[in-house]
């Protein structure tokens, strides 16, 4: 079972969720994801590991996912509260995304999407790149990731 550590409501329909998974939280890298399954009777549903960080939780380590609530199992998910467990949490998946010697690099994201350019600004900046981001959203109300982003890049639009 991997505990929820943290609940976050980024806005009215997407939910970040930190879960203590320390296994993963130590080999997962920008691009990867994970599968997760909320009971014996959930489907398999899969998510982009948004953030990690290996040295917090109890057991020294946590994943980030961020998600829209946009169907039945997105909506089960949304309702889990910090404290609950999911049954399964399996990662890190995929090939992680290659940066190579990038120096200077623009990240761009739109709405939920930002989920998935937050880890590359990340890992560019922790590289020493130079890196500005370019997040877009229908309107202010629907705005996520912005402080995360400022921590990671040296431009934000």
């Amino acid at each position: 079972m991997y505990k929820i550590l943290r609940r976050k409501q980024l806005n009215d329909t997407v939910v970040r969720l930190d879960v203590e998974a320390p296994f993963i939280a130590k080999k997962a890298k920008a691009g990867q994801f994970i599968i997760l399954r909320i009971d014996e009777r959930g489907e398999r549903m899969p998510l982009t590991i948004a953030d990690t960080d290996p040295k917090k939780g109890s057991v020294e380590g946590s994943v980030s996912i961020i998600f829209q609530i946009v169907g039945q199992t997105t909506m089960l998910l949304s309702q889990m509260n910090e404290g609950d467990c999911l049954l399964d949490f399996v990662g890190p998946l995929g090939a992680a995304t290659e940066f190579g010697h990038i120096k200077k690099a623009c990240v761009i994201g739109g709405g939920v999407g930002c989920a998935i350019a937050y880890p590359s600004a990340k890992a560019l900046f922790n590289n020493g790149a130079k890196v500005d981001v370019i997040a877009g959203f229908r309107n202010k109300d629907i705005v996520i990731l912005e402080d995360e982003f400022k921590d990671v890049c040296d431009n934000l639009y």
